[in-house]
C-alpha cells in the first residue's frame, strides 16, 4: 500500500521508513449523518440483492417442476405404460406371443436381427436421455436449494438493517437498551 503523501521520500523522514501509511485513520469517527447514509446503501442493496434470488428462486422452482416435479423422493419401478388401442397392437409393442413367427425364412430373421439392433440402440439412446435428464434435475434441485438458503440470509439480513435503521433514526420508533443497560420503550403518538 503506498502512503498518501506519494512514494517520494520527503525531509521530514529523510529516508527511514517506518512500514507505515501515512495519515492514519484510527482515531477517526464517522458522522452519524454518514452512518445513516451508509445503512441505508446497505439496505437497498441487501434488498436488490433478496429480490434478484428470490426471481432466481422462482425460475428454478419452474424448472423443478417441468422436470416432473418431485424432489428426488420419487421412486420409479422401471415399468413402462405403453397405450395401445387393442391387445394385438400390446403383443407388437411388447413383443408378446414368439409362437406365431414362422421358421425357416432367412430374410426375415436378417430383418429380425436389424429389427432387434435397432430397437437395443432406441433403448439405450432412450435410458442415457433419462440418464441425464436425471443428472440435470439434480443439479437444478441443487442450485434451487443453494438459492433457498441465500434468499433465508438476504432475508434475515434485510431484517436485521431494517430494525437496526428505525433504532438509529433521529426520532426513535423502535424500542431498546441504552448503554447503561436500561431497557426503553419508543413513546407512541397520543390518542
Amino acid at each position: 500500500m503506498m502512503s498518501r503523501g506519494g512514494g517520494a521520500i520527503t525531509v521530514g523522514n529523510k529516508g527511514k521508513s517506518t512500514g507505515t501509511v501515512d495519515g492514519k485513520r484510527e482515531g477517526q469517527v464517522l458522522s452519524q449523518e454518514a452512518v445513516r447514509l451508509f445503512k441505508t446503501q446497505d439496505l437497498a442493496y441487501v434488498r436488490t440483492m433478496r429480490n434478484q434470488v428470490r426471481k432466481e428462486v422462482e425460475t428454478l422452482e419452474r424448472r423443478v417442476i417441468g422436470f416432473g416435479g418431485g424432489s428426488g423422493e420419487e421412486v420409479r419401478d422401471g415399468k413402462k405404460v405403453v397405450f395401445c388401442e387393442s391387445v394385438g397392437e400390446v403383443d407388437e409393442r411388447v413383443g408378446g406371443d414368439d409362437s406365431e413367427e414362422e421358421e425357416g425364412e432367412d430374410e426375415d430373421e436378417a430383418l429380425d436381427e436389424r429389427e432387434v439392433k435397432k430397437q437395443k440402440k432406441a433403448r439405450t439412446a432412450e435410458r442415457d436421455l433419462r440418464r441425464l435428464q436425471r443428472r440435470e434435475r439434480e443439479k437444478v434441485e441443487n442450485r434451487l436449494e443453494v438459492a433457498r438458503e441465500r434468499l433465508r440470509a438476504l432475508t434475515q439480513a434485510e431484517v436485521a438493517l431494517d430494525l437496526q435503521r428505525a433504532k438509529m433514526s433521529k426520532t426513535p420508533s423502535v424500542g431498546g437498551v441504552n448503554k447503561e443497560g436500561v431497557k426503553f420503550k419508543a413513546r407512541g403518538r397520543k390518542g
